[in-house]
């Protein structure tokens, strides 16, 4: 577990502290939650990839214990605030994770500490999120100018809003603003031609996924001049929270198996069975 350097006095936390189980060894890996979610719905993760894996879950404003801060509205905005937060706290290995509107977030910073700052990722990770240059983009509904109740109704549709929160309509009215903005960072994400990462990708797809199917999600192979793999899991678009331990293992055996040649161009497509018990 690398050290880190503390968030000076009074500047809210951006990252959740790495777990106490994660080895001295462990590769920090820094996590982007999907739209209306907060760092804490990634908190069950942290066991199972330690101790090779130390998980850091990024914290924006608009959730949690932010939740009165304005939320980012776009891609740049966030990865201009997120960045000097984080270059800080990295010291050593560390990959990065995002799932859904957290997965263009995670691969713009993967970029950006790259080409500015020499830092290279040793793996970038995404789930539940088409890649920039899929055509299927474009058919994607665009849930940031639905009516509130239409856009409540639609992420409960999607499996990503937990059933007690659900049925509130005080955490209704607190999360709608948020929800709204985390649309909108996926929605009018522009992707901008730039020099492709050196770090392997390795993608997973939920096999009933239809906001994010295997098809939309190949074309991440585009973004990296290193290994490439896509791996179908069982569910829909909520797929590595339906069985936390398990992708937990894929997710651990990604990042900490691939070093040897992760330098290797190769693209290879996988299928996850889950298996009772």
């Amino acid at each position: 577990m690398n050290v880190s350097r503390p968030e000076p006095a009074g500047e809210p936390a951006w990252l959740l502290p790495p777990p106490p189980t994660a080895s001295a060894q462990a590769l920090t890996l820094l996590c982007v939650p999907h739209a209306g979610a907060g760092p804490g719905i990634y908190r069950p993760f942290a066991r199972p990839l330690a101790p090779r894996v130390a998980l850091r879950p990024v914290h924006l404003p608009g959730r949690e214990s932010r939740i009165g801060e304005r939320a980012f509205e776009n891609v740049t905005d966030a990865v201009k605030a997120l960045v000097p937060r984080l270059v800080p706290q990295l010291r050593g290995r560390f990959a990065v994770w995002g799932h859904s509107m957290g997965g263009f977030v995670a691969f713009e910073l993967a970029r950006v500490l790259e080409a500015r700052f020499g830092m290279r990722a040793e793996g970038l990770v995404i789930s539940g999120c088409q890649a920039p240059r899929s055509p299927g983009r474009e058919l994607l509904p665009q849930r940031r100018e639905l009516s509130d109740n239409a856009l409540w109704s639609s992420a409960v549709e999607l499996n990503g809003i937990p059933e007690g929160v659900m049925r509130s309509r005080e955490l209704k009215a607190l999360l709608l603003p948020t929800l709204r903005a985390d649309f909108a960072v996926f929605e009018t994400y522009a992707y901008r031609e730039g020099r492709r990462l050196s770090c392997p990708v390795h993608v997973f797809a939920g096999e009933g996924d239809f906001e994010a199917p295997a098809a939309d999600m190949q074309t991440w192979e585009e973004e990296t001049r290193s290994a490439f793999r896509l791996t179908e899991m069982p569910g829909g678009h909520f797929f590595h929270l339906d069985d936390v331990t398990g992708f937990s293992d894929l997710l651990a055996d990604a990042l900490c198996g691939q070093r040897a040649g992760q330098n290797d161009r190769q693209a290879v497509t996988s299928r996850a069975v889950r298996t009772p018990g």
